[in-house]
């Protein structure tokens, strides 16, 4: 374990670094393409968590993320455009929730927050079982929904409690099953799950956890370790060996390549090798991140069913 602390340690600082050097690539060429806002989303949704582990501590580059977040987020037309196209709540909105839940206040985002609230949006939303959770999740960590959710019948509903074996998982299965253990376990955990239904995510994950490691697929591997960090699986020998593979095939620059990676050309662009490692590096750390929390303090458990 104090071999994987150390290499969780190690990739964090050189993964931010990465991070931080691309900056600018996070900042959508098209702001009213919501295609174009999923990484910046995804960039305030790594740095609400790390700023929740580490208690606020101060960090330079935790302080450039926020700082970019808040200069895109403040222009006025993104408020403005949010507020004519509600459904663009995600990924718009999601890209400020997590901001907010460190106590940053964005005036005109907080008016089209409050506007959409009124008019019924986020829930009124036509979305898969995970995607609820997910706004769900954010709206409350956000401090806009005022009770924790309500989170056991939309679970039912997704393909982690319905669906019991994996090899029939495509793509978007194996994602909403990932995605639905982050808004139950918050991320980290430990959770209070019930037996049954900790035992069934177990049985999903680990299996999976195999094929995507073995294949590799260093996305989804980080996404499932991730799994297991919250639910108390990280010191099995699959965890380390698999965490092991990982950590070896982070590149040098500080990034983690993505599953199309190998795609590249050699003479690839700076936003091409970008838009091929953002995500598996965002995964990643917060793989990481979650791993030095659950291991540096005891962490209370979260109820997480109601």
């Amino acid at each position: 374990m104090e071999s994987l602390i150390r290499h969780a340690s190690e990739s964090t600082e050189k993964g931010l670094a990465w991070i931080v050097d691309h900056l600018d690539l996070f900042v959508p060429e098209d702001p009213f393409n919501p295609e174009n806002i999923k990484s910046l989303a995804e960039l305030s949704l790594l740095f609400g968590c790390l700023f929740e582990w580490r208690s606020g501590a101060a960090d330079a580059r935790l302080e450039a993320i926020q700082s970019q977040l808040i200069q895109f987020l403040s222009k006025p037309c993104i408020p403005e455009w949010v507020r004519k196209l509600p459904a663009y709540y995600s990924p718009y909105l999601v890209a400020y929730l997590p901001l907010r839940s460190t106590g940053i206040r964005l005036p005109m985002m907080e008016e089209a927050t409050k506007a959409l609230g009124r008019a019924g949006y986020p829930y009124g939303l036509e979305m898969s079982p995970y995607r609820e959770l997910e706004l769900q999740y954010l709206t409350w960590k956000a401090g806009i929904s005022s009770k924790p959710p309500s989170w056991g019948t939309v679970y039912r509903r997704t393909t982690l409690a319905r669906c019991r074996n994996p090899i029939y998982f495509s793509l978007p299965e194996v994602y909403s099953v990932t995605h639905t253990l982050f808004y139950l376990t918050d991320f980290t955990g430990p959770a209070a799950i019930a037996r049954a239904d900790r035992e069934l995510a177990i049985s999903v994950v680990e299996p999976l956890l195999l094929h995507y490691w073995r294949k590799p697929d260093w996305d989804l591997t980080s996404e499932l370790l991730l799994n297991l960090v919250a639910l108390d699986r990280f010191e099995t020998h699959l965890f380390c060996a698999s965490f092991k593979g990982l950590q070896q095939s982070w590149r040098p620059d500080g990034s983690v390549p993505g599953p199309a990676f190998g795609e590249l050309a050699s003479d690839a662009s700076r936003r091409d090798v970008f838009e091929r490692c953002y995500h598996t590096t965002l995964v990643a750390l917060l793989l990481c991140g979650a791993l030095l929390h659950r291991t540096a303090e005891s962490v209370d458990v979260c109820q997480v069913y109601a």
